[in-house]
């Protein structure tokens, strides 16, 4: 049985809002649901939006909540989302998770992992929730909200039966549109539900009410002279996104016109919640003279600064307008005591919200790329908070003829004139028309509704465009011709050749197939190719070789694949085979990419498919190619390449000659000389080459003393820093066998302090339950004071998932140390502590950093010691990372102990540069990261 309704979501960053169409009626127009939710403890109300904020409940409120009868009885006890959740997010900061579709698309975390609500410390981690389980709780509240309204009726109006569209940013990449799939199939979604562009339902919700072909032709007079040009300027909460339509009249007068969408823009993180940051920064400066506040209390005035901005953008603002007023309370104390106040003129507060974010420029204007806070930690946001620059660099000089504003932050009349008239400037002062969305904020749920109902009723009234991103895939050895004349490119980023596998504007079900160049799968184990996409390649084909700079491509995560053959099948020689991709965009909205073997292999066309992995973490470039798990980009010939792979087999055997079991012999130092490369050269992809035939010799260690030894330095030396290249997940699933089947001779010194070593080196490879397993057994050695505990501490100070309890306890055992030792070595506690108080880990990101007051104590207690020389100078490195600017609120030192240091620190002769990153925020470099390593890195490996 058909559907009866359509129903379009919005899943919002600020709201979220659900529309329907009955199909059964004549009139067949959209509808909003009004959802019931709690504005406060046991008080409901209805509201057409459902703010897109999650309350997890106090026990106490938990159990006050389960004795309402009117509670969703098939919803969760444990939290609360809309309206009172939103309310909480200004008085219990720590308990309410928000901007979850921000971390839906933010690449540099897991967002798979229970990291939200974001740095709280009040709620357990088992408590928590993962970005895409958030984005669930949401869907999954507008489906049982539906299902006790609308869907009590009948069973045919049960949510699971009707066709559904939730919305997402055009500028979503393929992943975060598939997390976002996700997060619906969690909710208890039909498998049926599509993805639809948000600006593409903003202009549905337009041509819902426009929907004849004298009324469009109203909207663009001069559509019978040329084709017209729409932009779509979607403003959020917590995204900026724009689209480009272009309407063409049809041959036919009584026919509708062809709506194509041209262009989307990049993915912008940058809205009203910006602004509201922005108002609330400058009212902290006078409210601390400079200073910062508390967690609480800053949430209570980004509050206040949201209701001050949406306020100030609606009115008209003069000279005699009312100051604007804030005031917080910080907690710890009396009332009266803690309470702080602070107001600005509205002039100044219009002028920083207009000249911030909306501020004149040049048609030819482009965001500025300047990095201005910290990237790797929280949200990244756009790093140029000025929209028109954003703007004017999508539109990239081209004539529109009419704007359709959408989003809550542009839904103010000043800002949309203020965008029109630039807009005219950038134009020869042709002011673009305005096409009217009365509901900029429910727009978005209501086109989608419409659109599935026209879809579903074939009536022809369809945006046409395709794929809005490109995607490619990165090809060893694929580079494309380059211009003559054409000038080579000033960053000095390795050339990275890719092949176009799906182009932008591939329209839906189209299969694609890329026959050249043709690819070499691996059979029999997992492979890993590199995805990147580009919403700004039109022109692209399949197949086209490209250069894949920064600036047009932007990296996706990996897609991986397991050509698995059958026992009875018979293997290629060299364990490989010729594949062809074929791409296609599926009728849900999603990239489906499959390998398929050229030829027949035992009778039949093989496939496999092609899946992202979303739950690797991307922090940085490598500059290696990663389309299989081994390299050729070693730098060495493959003749000496099989020569010190040999050496390795050979040694390991039990065949080795005398020479190989001397006491002289050094395995690091035989490979130098078969590779005829010393070992501080060899790149990344070369010590992956070795451990290969080191790793499949975990079990010949035990030959001897020396052969255990041997073995240990290089899988140290091979697999550090245990990540950052292609397949070393699985690489380090061999190692930890190494913690399983124990040492053959762990009562000798070394070869256990070199077992410390390799477990330092490769920590960042660990996951948390492998790092706490290391730390519980060998805790008493690490705790000890004797030499012995020198390399276990160490290592203890690398495992950045331990427990933040545990990681203060070692914080302070160094400290101990360094204070007993202040006149004798003790080198090994200073580089633990720098690790463990850094405001820069490796590999762990914000989760690793300790709070304030350790760094604190550890200051005091070492302060009144030397550093200028002597066994303590290093002191100065330690508190140099404990210190460093981030200019990140969460974890930045308060500035009166930043000053502390940096006058300690100063007086003990740090450098310049260790001065200056107190001072002033500056991205971490290469020697920054091989500092707190404590080695060099492999050549070639960016972090």
């Amino acid at each position: 049985m058909p559907a009866r309704y359509t129903i379009g979501i919005d899943l919002g960053t600020s709201n979220c809002a659900l529309s329907y169409v009955d199909t059964t009626r004549d009139d067949q127009q959209t509808e909003l649901l009004e959802i019931p939710q709690y504005e406060s403890l046991g008080k409901w109300r209805a509201d057409a939006v459902l703010p897109s904020f999650c309350y997890f409940l106090t026990d106490d409120e938990a159990r006050e909540f389960s004795n309402d009868e009117q509670a969703a009885s098939d919803w969760s006890k444990s939290r609360v989302v809309g309206l009172w959740a939103r309310e909480q997010a200004s008085l219990s900061p720590e308990r309410v998770a928000f901007s979850a579709k921000s971390w839906l698309c933010h690449r540099g975390v897991d967002r798979e992992s229970k990291l939200l609500p974001w740095q709280s410390t009040v709620l357990a981690s088992e408590r928590k929730l993962s970005p895409v389980d958030v984005s669930a709780a949401y869907l999954s509240y507008l489906r049982t909200v539906w299902d006790q309204t609308i869907g009590s009726a009948d069973k045919q109006s049960r949510f699971d039966k009707q066709n559904i569209v939730i919305t997402a940013p055009a500028s979503f990449d393929a992943d975060a549109q598939r997390l976002t799939l996700q997060a619906a199939e969690r909710a208890g979604y039909p498998a049926s539900t599509r993805l639809l562009e948000e600006p593409q339902a903003a202009f549905y919700a337009w041509l819902e009410r426009h929907a004849s072909p004298s009324a469009i032709t109203q909207a663009f007079p001069q559509i019978d002279e040329k084709p017209m040009l729409a932009l779509v300027c979607d403003i959020g909460g917590g995204t900026s996104d724009f689209s480009l339509f272009e309407i063409t009249k049809a041959e036919d007068e009584t026919q509708l016109p062809a709506i194509r969408r041209l262009a989307v823009s990049e993915h912008i993180l940058l809205g009203g919640d910006n602004l509201d940051l922005a108002l609330a920064k400058r009212f902290e400066t006078e409210l601390t003279n400079g200073g910062s506040l508390s967690t609480s209390a800053w949430a209570q005035l980004i509050a206040q600064c949201r209701a001050l901005k949406e306020r100030i953008l609606a009115d008209s603002v003069s000279e005699q307008s009312s100051p604007c007023h804030v005031s917080v309370t910080e907690a710890g104390s009396s009332l009266f005591g803690s309470a702080r106040s602070a107001e600005l003129p509205a002039g100044e507060i219009l002028s920083l919200l207009l000249e911030g974010f909306f501020p004149d420029c040049a048609s030819d204007a482009s965001p500025d790329e300047h990095q201005s806070g910290i990237r790797e930690m929280g949200l990244p946001y756009a790093q140029d908070s000025a929209i028109t620059r954003h703007l004017a660099g999508f539109l990239r000089g081209r004539r529109v003829d009419s704007i359709l504003f959408n989003g809550g932050t542009v839904a103010s009349p000043l800002l949309q004139q203020r965008l029109q008239k630039q807009i005219g400037q950038w134009q020869s002062n042709a002011l673009p028309a305005v096409l009217v969305n009365d509901e900029p904020h429910l727009a978005v749920a209501r086109g989608a509704a419409y659109y599935r109902m026209n879809e579903r009723a074939r009536s022809g009234l369809t945006i046409s465009g395709g794929a809005a991103h490109a995607i490619y895939l990165e090809i060893e050895g694929a580079a494309p011709k380059k211009a003559k004349g054409k000038k080579k490119r000033k960053n000095t980023e390795p050339a990275r050749g890719g092949v176009c596998i799906l182009p932008q504007g591939t329209e839906i079900e189209t299969p694609l197939r890329l026959i050249e160049p043709e690819l070499q799968l691996l059979v029999n184990r997992p492979v890993r190719l590199q995805a990147w996409t580009s919403p700004s390649r039109p022109e692209d084909k399949v197949g086209s070789v490209v250069d894949l700079n920064g600036t047009d491509f932007h990296r996706l995560p990996p897609m991986q694949t397991m050509a698995q053959l059958s026992p009875k099948a018979s293997k290629p020689a060299d364990g490989k085979v010729a594949v062809h991709l074929l791409s296609e965009v599926n009728n849900l909205g999603l990239l489906q990419v499959l390998c398929e073997s050229v030829r027949r292999l035992d009778g039949q066309q093989r496939r496999w498919s092609l899946e992202f992995n979303l739950r690797e973490q991307i922090s940085g470039d490598s500059d290696t190619t990663e389309t299989r798990p081994e390299d050729s980009n070693t730098g060495v010939s493959s003749e000496d390449l099989k020569a010190a792979a040999t050496c390795i087999s050979h040694y390991f055997s039990r065949q080795s000659n005398s020479l190989s079991q001397s006491k002289n012999f050094s395995l690091l130092k035989e490979l130098e000389t078969k590779l005829h490369l010393k070992r501080k050269e060899w790149n990344t992809a070369l010590l992956r080459q070795l451990w290969e035939p080191i790793g499949e010799s975990i079990t010949l260690r035990d030959l001897s003393p020396e052969h255990e030894l041997a073995w240990l330095i290089a899988a140290g030396f091979s697999l550090r820093p245990g990540y950052g290249h292609p397949l070393d997940e699985f690489r380090m699933q061999r190692l930890w066998f190494l913690h399983e089947l124990g040492l053959a001779n762990a009562a000798n010194k070394a070869i256990l302090e070199q077992l410390f070593v390799l477990w330092r080196r490769t920590a960042g490879g660990l996951q948390a339950d492998q790092q706490m397993a290391l730390y519980e057994q060998w805790q008493d050695r690490i705790y000890d004071h004797a030499k012995s505990a020198h390399e276990p501490l160490r290592m203890a100070g690398a495992l950045e998932w331990l427990p933040t309890a545990e990681r203060e306890r070692l914080a302070t055992h160094c400290v101990q140390i360094i204070e007993q030792k202040s006149d004798r070595y003790c080198d090994h506690a200073t580089w633990a502590l720098g690790r463990l108080l850094t405001r820069t880990p490796l590999y762990a990101g914000e989760s690793a950093i300790l709070g304030s007051e350790i760094v604190s104590s550890a200051f005091t207690a070492l302060s009144s010691l030397d550093w200028s020389s002597g066994p303590l100078k290093s002191c100065v490195t330690t508190f140099a990372l404990a210190a460093r600017r981030l200019d990140h609120r969460d974890h930045d030192l308060p500035g009166e102990l930043r000053e502390r240091i940096f006058d300690k620190l100063k007086a003990s002769n740090a450098s310049h540069t260790q001065l200056q990153n107190i001072r002033e925020f500056a991205p971490l470099g290469e020697k920054d990261r091989q500092q707190l390593f404590g080695e060099t890195l492999p050549v070639g490996l960016h972090w």
